[in-house]
């Protein structure tokens, strides 16, 4: 077994959804001519995240070339992904319930006063003028806020980078957040949502990110620390659905025509997104989600137990116990409802 792979089950295993990193670099690896190269965090221009644009199945298909988006649990996948490959590892933030506070040293010149702690009045504080990588205006973020340093309390995942910055690693409790640079702070980047950070112990050319200090696993994010988040505009609103954490779906059919299943495949995620970004009405919309996908299981498409487990997920990133009753119910009895009223799909013209 490979140092990639290893860590990459270690990884899922933790319940982080990982996706490979072209080996000995930090950006995301290729394997479609229509998708290659994604840009690092952004939208292949192949019709993702839908699927509907040009017809591209790659998610579908079980490949990994569309970079964050494409991210998974899964171990057999993770096992086809990283065969014969020195793929470095990439974890997607926001699907893994983490956020990670990227602590520069870039040794670039001080700016404006203002831009070293956005929104903050540092008029009265000279310390501002003495600042000169992410850790310290992190520590300056700190004294001003009056509690402690963030290197220190709560321990939490603390991993050193081989450029000399610091990532500081949190669980967000399903809270939703996007990524940002310099919104919080000169030398500060936020890495959450759709946004891919290094897995502890990846080795890049440049060198391998170290964990450093006592703790192992990621502390829940300060209370303090969400509230600044919210201020500067990072915490995500209410209309935006989070990430839905659902494993790639696969055809339920062995000999289905590649469209039909890579319709399905949208048809989970898009239905999972909208139940997991539901704020009002969340009973409607498991049922609404359930019926449309149940047809698709009735049709031979999509597996029962898959699309259960999918959308109670995406139920709890919405706030509802995956253990209610009532949301069981409902989502029950919508998927058998669906079942009895098969859709059939008309052909898209997709292609592997």
């Amino acid at each position: 077994m490979s140092n990639g792979l290893e860590l990459a089950l270690r990884c899922a295993g933790e319940g982080w959804w990982v996706h490979p990193l072209t080996p000995g670099s930090k950006h995301p690896a290729g394997n479609c001519r229509r998708c290659r190269p994604p840009t690092p965090g952004g939208t292949p221009p192949c019709g993702f995240p839908d699927l509907g644009g040009d017809g591209c199945g790659c998610l579908a298909a079980g490949r990994y070339c569309h970079g964050v988006r494409a991210a998974t649990t899964d171990p057999d996948l993770i096992r086809r992904w990283w065969r014969g490959r020195d793929f470095a590892v990439g974890v997607a933030t926001g699907p893994s319930g983490l956020l990670v506070v990227d602590l520069d040293d870039h040794h670039h010149p001080l700016p404006e006063r203002e831009l070293v702690l956005p929104g903050v009045d540092l008029s009265a504080v000279p310390e501002a003028d003495r600042v000169r990588t992410g850790v310290d205006v992190l520590e300056l973020l700190c004294r001003i806020r009056r509690t402690e340093s963030l290197l220190h309390a709560p321990p939490t995942l603390t991993v050193r980078t081989p450029g000399g910055g610091i990532h500081l690693w949190y669980q967000t409790g399903g809270a939703p957040f996007v990524q940002g640079a310099g919104r919080l702070g000169w030398q500060i980047d936020v890495r959450a949502g759709w946004s891919t950070a290094l897995a502890p112990t990846t080795r890049t050319r440049s060198g391998c990110y170290q964990i450093t200090g006592p703790a192992t696993q990621p502390a829940r994010l300060p209370r303090w620390l969400t509230i600044e988040l919210a201020r500067v505009g990072l915490r995500a609103r209410g209309s935006d659905p989070p990430p839905a954490r659902i494993r790639l779906p696969r055809p339920a059919g062995r000999h289905r025509p590649h469209d039909e299943a890579a319709y399905a495949a949208a048809a989970l995620r898009r239905e999972a997104a909208t139940v997991a970004g539901a704020r009002v009405g969340r009973n409607d919309a498991i049922n609404r989600a359930g019926f449309r996908l149940g047809q698709l299981v009735g049709a031979g498409l999509l597996e029962f137990d898959e699309v259960h487990q999918a959308l109670t997920e995406a139920a709890a990133l919405a706030g509802v116990d995956p253990g209610e009753a009532k949301a069981q119910s409902t989502l029950h009895r919508a998927l058998k409802a669906g079942m009895r009223s098969p859709r059939t799909i008309p052909s898209t013209g997709a292609r592997p």
